[in-house]
């Protein structure tokens, strides 16, 4: 038994360091990547000292607990994400931007266009605004990769609208209301896109910035992506529910 818990710790400990090599070769700096190098360096060091550790029985409880909670936190902001809400007969698409490489969009971004080019399959008549500035390393605004990505898969420049200035989620549907109330259009009828994790903290963002009916489609990401997507933005509705009590 001992052994084979030394064995798991420091196989999971080490696919961990493995995978956040990987995403800091392949992706933009990512605020989860800090998780997971740390847990892998923990884990790791844990099975290659088991023998030496005293007082086992007390972090083998902090480990346990910890890992738990991690594991059940991942859960439920997936299942959240996984429950699409959308009826196809909204009005606006709004599709949240995430990290481009260059003028590229990532693969996590794309598989949002993807969903909400699917959508527009099935309700071709709603305008879809496309939400994301530009950050470090992007030399374009998101918004911009994301239309050319929309029209180089058939869908008419005149249906999708750029806002390019946002740098977050909250300023995504900020600004995207502000545009919206600008050109007269309708705010009760609105679907949002974003992957599955990312739905729960966005479903309250958007109520707080006017989009009081908003309903919303999640999409999975590649599996080598999960362990630092996951862990930011649990950090980040943990600050949510830390700093931003008004949402709640």
């Amino acid at each position: 038994m001992k052994k084979a818990v030394k064995t798991t710790a420091i196989v999971c400990g080490t696919l961990l360091l493995g995978n956040g090599l990987l995403m800091s070769l392949i992706a933009n700096f990512n605020i989860g990547l800090v998780p997971v190098y740390g847990l892998g360096a923990v884990l790791t060091a844990y099975g290659v000292f088991f023998d030496r550790i005293k007082k086992r029985v007390i972090l083998d409880v902090i480990l346990g607990v910890g890992i738990s909670v991690l594991l059940g936190f991942g859960i439920f902001i997936g299942a959240y994400g996984g429950n699409d809400t959308a009826d196809y007969r909204e009005e606006t698409v709004i599709v949240l931007g995430c990290g481009i490489r260059g003028e590229r969009v990532s693969v996590g971004l794309a598989k949002r266009l993807d969903k909400a080019y699917e959508y527009h399959r099935r309700n071709p008549e709603a305008l879809i605004i496309v939400s994301g500035g530009q950050g470090p390393q992007e030399d374009i605004p998101e918004a911009l990769a994301m239309k050319r990505y929309l029209m180089g898969k058939g869908i008419p420049e005149h249906m999708i609208i750029m806002e390019d200035k946002s740098t977050s989620t909250i300023t995504n549907f900020r600004n995207t209301y502000a545009i919206m109330q600008e050109k007269g259009m309708s705010t009760s009828s609105v679907v949002f896109v974003t992957n599955a994790y990312h739905v729960y903290r966005s479903a309250y963002y958007a109520k707080a910035e006017g989009f009081l009916e908003a309903s919303h489609l999640g999409t999975n990401i590649i599996w080598y992506t999960v362990p630092m997507n996951y862990m930011r933005e649990m950090l980040a509705i943990v600050k949510m529910w830390v700093f931003d009590k008004s949402l709640f």
